[in-house]
């Protein structure tokens, strides 16, 4: 083979260079291939982020020993855990933070991070209280700072509501947008991830495993988690302290991307400069969550978080696939992409095979899961045809508290898919 006179002195002139680029790369691709894949258990009221005293390795040891799950260096068992950044001071949720990390090098348990400054910013009133000059927080300039109901600040929200299982009102839906927003959530992860990315790197190479990965957004969308009746500034107005005349409709994906209820983004859709008068339309609300999602994956990977360990969390996907948001907005090049799963086969869901073909890197994860099954036998199937679809780095039990460690079941499906882990692979 006869190599061009050109590209024989531009090799010999910069190949240390090159090797050196492709030994990163070589080891790039080796360190993610020997990375195991995790089925991660989430705990939700064990801890509070609130309360680092409360930190301690019981919750650990008690979903460790009753999943019991034999020792598998390609699919081991985790522990998930919520912090919410901006529901608590944020002393606390970093001395939290610090906890968690030690008990996972205690116990030999690895750990799946979600912080997550979207759905509560119960410390953080000067980013919404926009209205009530004798509580703390107060300007009225923060109206910017919270989702509208019409292309002006007037339409401004002052509550909205969320159903986790029953309904409850909550803050109003922040606006993903607004630079005061995204500057609370640089803050707080810029104080948190370094303590993420120090703890990994002192880990000696046979325990990086413990690090399963660190999840940003939880279900970023619009009007799902936060949504908002139609004049619900009123609710709270006339019945401050009384929710039993608040409607019950909830969030419905029947009835499309805006679940039935009033639209909310137009203060997101608005800053981000996408349009400011007309119809808000999916493709609208796919803009900006994608823009907030990649805005902090890539201050955690600037930060020192490769890209294989960040996850993303988008949210508004669902049945019917057409008249909900797109999988792709979760995918960005600082990170993997991550979704919840209710009761999804993967196989089947929407246009996320399509959205995963288009990525540069291989992996994605099932970061909120809960497919139930009849009995362990079922169980097993729904976690197998998870985990093998594509590349799938984990998938995340929702939640141990008041579903899976009630479940026997289920228990038992988990201990033996990761006993035959190398079987089914």
């Amino acid at each position: 083979m006869n190599i061009p006179l050109q590209v024989y002195v531009f090799f010999m002139n910069h190949k240390r260079s090159i090797i050196t680029i492709l030994f990163f790369i070589l080891f790039l691709k080796t360190e993610a291939q020997e990375r195991p894949r995790y089925i991660f258990v989430n705990t939700w009221t064990k801890w509070s982020a609130g309360k680092p005293s409360g930190f301690n390795r019981k919750v650990i040891d008690e979903i460790t020993a009753k999943i019991n799950a034999p020792e598998n260096k390609n699919l081991r068992l985790g522990i998930s855990y919520v912090f919410d950044y901006l529901r608590y001071d944020l002393d606390s949720v970093e001395k939290s933070l610090n906890n968690f990390l030690r008990l996972s090098r205690e116990t030999n348990v690895p750990i799946l991070i979600n912080l997550d400054g979207l759905n509560w910013l119960e410390s953080r009133p000067d980013l919404w209280n926009w209205w009530d000059p004798n509580k703390p927080g107060y300007n009225p300039g923060n109206r910017k700072n919270v989702e509208w109901t019409g292309w002006d600040d007037y339409t401004a929200v002052k509550i909205s509501w969320r159903n986790w299982g029953s309904q409850l009102r909550i803050l109003p839906a922040p606006n993903i947008m607004s630079p005061a927003v995204i500057s609370a959530q640089i803050s707080a992860l810029t104080r948190l991830i370094p303590h993420i990315v120090k703890w990994y790197r002192s880990l000696p190479a046979g325990k990086k495993f413990l690090l399963g990965g660190v999840k940003l957004g939880h279900e970023t969308s619009i009007g799902v988690n936060a949504y908002y009746y139609k004049e619900g500034n009123r609710y709270l107005e006339r019945m401050p302290n009384d929710n039993s005349l608040d409607p019950l409709e909830s969030f419905n994906a029947r009835a499309g991307y805006n679940g039935g209820l009033t639209q909310l983004g137009y203060a997101a859709v608005k800053t981000a400069g996408i349009k400011h008068s007309g119809r808000i339309t999916q493709d609208d609300i796919q803009q900006v969550v994608h823009r907030y999602l990649d805005i902090l994956c890539q201050k955690a990977n600037t930060l020192g978080l490769p890209q294989n360990l960040i996850f993303t969390h988008q949210g508004g996907t669902y049945s019917p696939w057409s008249k909900h948001l797109s999988f792709a907005p979760a995918a960005n090049k600082y990170s993997l992409p991550g979704w919840s799963f209710y009761s999804v086969d993967p196989y089947s869901a929407g246009d996320l095979g399509d959205v995963l073909d288009k990525q540069n890197v291989s992996g994605w994860a099932a970061v909120e899961w809960w497919w139930p099954g009849e009995n362990k036998l079922e169980w097993m199937y729904h976690l197998q045809r998870t985990l093998t679809f594509r590349d799938c780095r984990f998938l995340n039990i929702y939640n141990w508290d008041n579903s899976l460690g009630k479940k026997e079941d289920a228990i038992e499906a988990v201990r033996e898919v990761i006993q035959q882990w190398e079987e089914i692979k």
